[in-house]
């Protein structure tokens, strides 16, 4: 009952982020329209190193967000209404002018843009950054002790983790 009245992990059903949900879904619609079925975007990889590198972001860094938030689908929609490549928030990627954050472009521009200015915000820590990324700026302190909630520590945890071998 609590997860279908919006407590705890959000479901497809859950009224919880309603509003970024049907927003996500009517985006969705409008770039399959625009672009049909036959639209085949370049690979992601070498759109998201590409935008990471415009933007100042390790490749590495960039690529794992990437395959974390979305395993390199640029069509997925989150349980909170995220949306494609970059796992973009429906009022992120308004903010970061994404017009359509299915197309693999412009999410991904977005996407490593918001990831170098959460770097800088944080001065480097990339934590803290990506738990920003994950939980939204407003929640992570830019100093002092970091207390988050468990999907979040796992979230900053599985994007960090195939980054520990690789130099950047």
């Amino acid at each position: 009952m609590v997860r279908l009245l919006g407590g705890g992990d959000p479901h497809w059903l859950s009224p919880l982020h309603l509003s970024d949900k049907c927003r996500a879904l009517g985006a969705l619609a409008r770039h399959a329209f625009a672009h049909g079925p036959q639209c085949e975007p370049e690979p992601a990889v070498l759109l998201i190193a590409a935008a990471a590198r415009r933007h100042g972001v390790a490749e590495s860094l960039a690529l794992a967000v990437a395959r974390t938030e979305s395993a390199l689908d640029a069509h997925a929609i989150s349980r909170t209404g995220a949306m494609g490549l970059m796992q973009l928030m429906p009022g992120t990627a308004a903010w970061l002018e994404v017009g359509d954050a299915f197309d693999p472009v412009q999410n991904t521009e977005g996407g490593a843009r918001y990831l170098a200015q959460l770097l800088r915000r944080y001065r480097g820590d990339r934590s803290r950054a990506l738990a920003a990324y994950n939980l939204g700026p407003a929640r992570v302190p830019a100093r002092g002790q970091l207390r988050l909630p468990s999907e979040t520590r796992a979230y900053v945890q599985r994007v960090l983790t195939p980054l520990s071998a690789a130099s950047w």
